[in-house]
């Protein structure tokens, strides 16, 4: 596909070319044209010929809804959003209702690629449908010059249905000339076998009346054409008995059309299932059809695919729709009893089938698990989380669009937990989905209140000097209402909303102020571990943004260590060696979080360029009295350090798992046994009084080291 032409309507260039980076970062291919006066945007309309257009709602000497003004009176087709810095609720909704097709805030542009990418889709979607809808018209037109013409197929039978004559429009259809078609039966010559009764009828009555049938009939010949006919009696005084006049036309196009034109607004191109339109269509017959009995119930569960998205955006389309057709054919397998199958939306799909009430709770899981096995891809693996959302007709919806809707809120849940995977509806839910909606209300205002979001430090301890080598910054929200919040009450909905790219850049802000706000009371902090989220990770100008941070705060890049959690270093690779390089060329160090919870591969863990493995918490909660975390966890040491790297313990919290880290050559950890996580003044106390481990693990040092 070519490039998307993007017409810029931004006086500032600082601002312009913040967009024109967040939309390569979203992987669009893009040629931008940027503008700054009505003049010069009434003329670029003409002269460029944009496929979208991108506005600042206010600039000197014009103002959007201008700009929208003129949109809709020489452009009107062409996609207008407003890329804005502040718009207000009420303004917002009266560009939308002039015609806007979406707005995006500077200071949150992580939807500004996806929507755009979405209204040149939706605009070349409506495209095809014009064209499709111009061809059906000019079929129509078609059709009736040829009913007016002699390209109408003409057939004259005898009373016995023999043909007599043929002119060359029906030669053609037929796929043969007159001679050979001269004296064969009509019905055996030319029409299916489905279709010999209603026309042996419509010629019987053509003969009766002796006139022109005033019925039309449509029937399909022997080599797939759809014809419509009429019939008419014909008797002359040369003939010794009637003749049947038969004239068709065929519509065999016309109809491939319309069928294309259905098949484009009611199924999903990359699996050919039902799309939403037609699955809520489809849910309400099936719906409407079910006897009602003590037993059986329907059930409708919506199945997200998080993962989707990204293998799309990292390993394009073909592997993609590999997947999306391997997933497919595991789900027919429970589209049992006539139930119904849809893909619902990019990363979803939508099952409903009827099921004994006391089998779902064995079958939800049975179905996710079976989306959660690898599929293969020439030499590669997918395993692909899957979370399911449950809605019984009647109990918990009785109307189509409000059952889906129940079993979409369900899903939501699902994986907001995630953990056993799979959520059945109840209005509890739907209370939990709206303070899941207030929440991330809550966290956008946070973000721009100064002190809502606090930075607490939590001491990483060398355990053979008892010193602290390192603080880890972790996140806090004072809520107005809520009080205190830790991280995993918010983080998930700062994911699913999109913000989260803006809440890892506030961290990253305020932890190099707490530094140097240290540095400034006269005492040298050791070493700080940022977490840094996939968003910011996957931005083009990471290292060159972090540099500038650090140079804003006085600060030496050796002072920071940046956190990447395993599954995010792993959804692309290559990628992810090639960013960690340019970081440590700058001298900052990297560590990989939560080691053991994902997916690594250790072929490419043994190139990334990083100081540290996290030995996940998961693998040390248990380690005193499950031999498999201990083995696991002596197996994660053992292979760091043979790597060359660092290991810090997560999640310490008594003597005995220190020990037994001690003994397998762990030597630094963090958690609650040394210290939980405090804010920076607290911290600034513990550094200046030169804290170490309390005397109980001094003690426990010779043995953990032995």
């Amino acid at each position: 596909m070519k490039a998307i032409r993007i017409l810029l309507l931004e006086d500032s260039p600082e601002d312009a070319e913040l967009i024109q980076a967040e939309l390569i970062r979203g992987g669009l291919d893009i040629e931008i044209h940027n503008v700054a006066s009505e003049e010069q945007f009434i003329t670029s309309l003409v002269s460029f010929k944009p496929d979208i257009i991108l506005a600042d709602y206010t600039l000197p000497g014009l103002d959007g809804m201008t700009a929208l003004t003129i949109r809709n009176e020489r452009a009107c087709d062409t996609p207008f959003i407003f890329v804005t810095g502040s718009l207000g609720e009420e303004r917002a909704i009266n560009t939308l209702k002039a015609g806007a097709t979406d707005y995006i805030l500077k200071d949150n542009m992580s939807r500004l690629a996806t929507s755009v990418a979405r209204a040149r889709q939706e605009t070349e979607y409506k495209k095809e449908k014009s064209r499709i809808a111009t061809d059906l018209e000019r079929e129509r037109k078609l059709i009736r010059s040829i009913q007016d013409t002699v390209k109408a197929l003409i057939i004259v039978l005898d009373s016995n249905g023999r043909i007599l004559h043929v002119n060359p429009e029906a030669e053609r259809v037929l796929g043969s000339l007159s001679p050979v078609l001269i004296g064969s039966v009509f019905c055996s010559t030319f029409i299916s076998a489905d279709d010999v009764k209603i026309t042996n009828h419509h010629m019987r009555m053509a003969l009766k009346n002796n006139r022109q049938s005033a019925n039309v009939w449509r029937t399909r010949t022997r080599n797939g054409h759809s014809i419509m006919w009429s019939t008419s009696g014909i008797t002359t005084e040369e003939w010794q008995s009637s003749r049947i006049l038969l004239c068709g036309v065929n519509i065999s196009a016309q109809e491939s059309a319309e069928e294309k034109a259905h098949i484009l607004d009611n199924f999903d191109r990359a699996t050919g299932l039902p799309n939403r339109k037609l699955f809520l269509q489809q849910l309400g017959q099936y719906c409407s059809d079910f006897q009602s009995d003590t037993n059986k119930k329907i059930v409708v569960m919506m199945i997200g695919l998080p993962r989707l998205q990204e293998i799309q955006n990292s390993c394009g389309e073909a592997v993609t729709n590999h997947l999306l057709n391997a997933l497919v054919q595991r789900l027919r397998t429970w589209q049992s009893d006539h139930g119904l199958l849809a893909r619902v939306s990019d990363n979803a799909f939508a099952i409903a089938f009827k099921i004994n009430k006391d089998e779902l709770t064995v079958v939800v899981p049975q179905i996710l698990e079976s989306l959660r096995q690898p599929v293969y891809f020439e030499d590669k693996h997918f395993v692909l989380p899957a979370y399911g959302g449950t809605a019984v007709y009647l109990r918990d919806a009785d109307e189509p669009t409000l059952l889906l809707q129940a079993a979409e809120t369900a899903r939501q849940s699902a994986e907001s937990a995630k953990e056993q995977g799979y959520v059945f509806y109840t209005s509890v839910i739907s209370t939990e989905a709206q303070e899941r909606l207030q929440l991330e209300t809550d966290l956008r205002l946070a973000l721009n209140t100064p002190n809502e979001l606090l930075m607490h430090y939590q001491p990483q301890i060398d355990i053979n000097t008892g010193k602290i080598i390192g603080l880890e910054a972790l996140v806090r929200w004072q809520h107005p209402r809520r009080g205190l919040l830790a991280p995993d009450t918010f983080i998930p909905a700062a994911e699913s909303c999109g913000l989260m790219r803006d809440l890892g850049w506030r961290v990253l802000r305020e932890t190099c102020w707490q530094i140097r706000a240290w540095q400034q009371a006269g005492l040298n902090p050791p070493l700080v571990a940022i977490n840094l989220s996939a968003s910011q990770f996957a931005e083009p100008l990471l290292p060159e943004n972090i540099a500038t941070i650090l140079q804003e705060f006085g600060l030496d890049a050796s002072q920071i260590e940046l956190e990447l959690t395993e599954s995010t270093s792993m959804s692309n690779p290559e990628a992810t060696i090639l960013i960690m390089t340019q970081l440590r060329n700058r001298g900052i160090r990297l560590s990989i979080d939560d080691f053991g919870t994902g997916y690594s591969n250790l072929s490419y863990l043994k190139r990334f360029p990083i100081d540290c493995l996290k030995l996940d918490q998961a693998f040390v909660r248990d380690i005193a009295t499950d031999a498999n975390d201990l083995a696991i966890a002596e197996a994660i040491i053992a292979m760091a350090h043979k790597l060359g790297l660092e290991v810090i313990a997560e999640g310490v919290e008594t003597e005995e798992q220190l020990l037994l880290l001690g003994k397998a050559g762990c030597h630094t950890i963090q958690g609650y046994y040394f210290s939980r996580p405090r804010p920076g003044q607290e911290c600034a106390g513990m550094l200046s009084q030169h804290f170490s481990m309390p005397d109980t693990v001094k003690n426990l040092r010779g043995a953990a080291g032995s």
